[in-house]
């Protein structure tokens, strides 16, 4: 059997990576929401999975197309939620965290060697020692990205458990509960009462960055990342019917008057 060179043991085991984590996060709520939950979105990232499997068994193979389709599908994968990526860094307590801040040096790696594997194909990868072996300029560039990755983890697991602690303790007059995106009532209590010129206030106890948005346009939170509080003023009496803009299935009322 045929050495397998080091960068397509990073390649290939990047993109498995990659299908794992996404199919262990997504699974669970296609199995509650199901595959169309969360406005497509459920589909959407099992396709990535799909794709990552495929790119992942024929880079071991070293087929270049392969290499192309695990860049290409990992480089689409980030600008297409580019804004989610962005918003679940700023907050060590969401639940992807661990996802997002391994992933992206993952997907870094990734695209570095398919490139430099689909570039020197032809010539062989064992004519390149940074692609050939862990011994190398190559490896010691892996070997840090793994060590920042680990690091990066640990410290977000510290972050989290102290912005969770401190969400417990807070006060609001409407939460939104762990797991809302599968729950029942996302939103407690589901219709909430206030007089004209009362203030209501929403604070986030879930994992997972929500807005409080009206059906109306007439008032937005904004994403609100957990432990986030957000209050606004009723000046006028009538029925508010809100959403979060993430998930729309996940819907509230407020009564004023």
């Amino acid at each position: 059997m045929r050495r397998i060179p080091f960068a397509i043991w990073v390649i290939s085991g990047g993109l498995l990576y990659s299908a794992l984590a996404l199919a262990y996060l997504t699974i669970p709520f296609a199995l509650a929401a199901g595959i169309m939950g969360d406005s497509g979105t459920v589909l959407v990232i099992l396709i990535f999975v799909a794709v990552f499997l495929v790119a992942s068994v024929y880079s071991f193979r070293q087929k270049r197309w392969a290499y192309v389709l695990g860049a290409a599908t990992s480089v689409v994968l980030v600008l297409l939620y580019s804004f989610v990526i962005v918003t679940t860094l700023s907050n060590p307590a969401d639940a992807q965290f661990w996802l997002i801040i391994s992933a992206l040096p993952t997907w870094f790696l990734v695209v570095l060697f398919s490139s430099l594997c689909f570039i020197h194909a032809k010539s062989g990868l064992d004519t390149k020692r940074y692609l050939s072996t862990v011994q190398s300029a190559g490896g010691l560039l892996t070997l840090a990205i793994v060590g920042f990755v680990v690091g990066s983890v640990v410290v977000g697991a510290i972050g989290s458990e102290v912005i969770l602690r401190n969400v417990s303790a807070t006060a609001a007059n409407i939460t939104i509960v762990p797991g809302a995106q599968t729950a029942m009532v996302p939103f407690v209590p589901q219709v909430y009462h206030v007089s004209v010129g009362g203030s209501v206030a929403w604070v986030n106890r879930d994992t997972t960055a929500h807005t409080v948005t009206s059906n109306s346009s007439s008032f937005d939170s904004g994403t609100m990342t957990t432990g986030s509080i957000w209050s606004h003023t009723f000046t006028q009496p009538g029925r508010y019917d809100y959403y979060c803009a993430f998930h729309p299935m996940m819907v509230g009322t407020v009564v004023v008057g």
